[in-house]
């Protein structure tokens, strides 16, 4: 867990350099265009992102080391806002979960992306479990709305008699408008999101 906070810090502050850089020759954009459109709640684009499969590491039977889950929310610039339903296992007693997900989209570089993710929700056992979740992601975005990622990270599980946490690592699949290079959404129209990198017409990346 140290290592990737650790990790994760380490990608932010590089991102953050390299964004510094990128965005000394653009043309500025005024705050209220790239900033304040999407923090409106009815104006915020509606994204769908699933993580049809994840494998725990660790000893086990297959079928009590896949996750699967599909969460659904809206964007606002950087930071995704949803509420994912999923499962632990693929046992047909599996137990199901209900999470609350904050995704910010730490750093873009053409159609790549980086990500990170904090959830926290309930399991749905027999003492109603606490669930946590933080991940870290490599995302690509391969059209105008889909992009694919690989995801590794932690679920941290605790109740009154128990606790555990589990790490996994899997792949992901998101529907929703892409991000320009520097984080802002492309398609909301003209002078609603940030401007690319100096000499592209269009968003790349998340």
């Amino acid at each position: 867990m140290k290592k990737m906070l650790l990790y994760a810090l380490l990608s932010i502050l590089s991102c953050y350099e390299i964004y510094s850089q990128t965005t000394t020759n653009q043309s500025q954009v005024p705050a209220e265009d790239s900033l304040k459109l999407g923090l409106k709640w009815k104006n915020a684009p509606i994204y769908v992102r699933s993580m049809p499969f994840a494998i725990y590491t660790g000893a086990g039977k297959l079928s009590d080391r896949v996750a699967q889950n599909i969460e659904i929310g809206k964007s606002f610039n950087i930071v995704d806002l949803g509420i994912a339903y999923g499962r632990n296992s693929l046992r047909p007693d599996t137990t199901s979960f209900l999470e609350a997900r904050v995704t910010m989209d730490v750093c873009n570089m053409g159609i790549f992306a980086n990500e990170m993710t904090i959830g926290a929700g309930k399991l749905f056992d027999s003492q109603g479990s606490l669930m946590l979740e933080l991940t870290y992601s490599i995302f690509a975005q391969i059209s105008p709305k889909w992009g694919i990622g690989l995801v590794t990270g932690y679920y941290d599980f605790s109740n009154e008699y128990y606790d555990s946490s589990k790490s996994f690592y899997g792949f992901l699949i998101r529907y929703g408008l892409q991000r320009t290079d520097s984080g802002g959404l492309f398609g909301l129209g003209r002078g609603h999101g940030r401007p690319g990198r100096p000499g592209r017409s269009h968003g790349h990346g998340r």
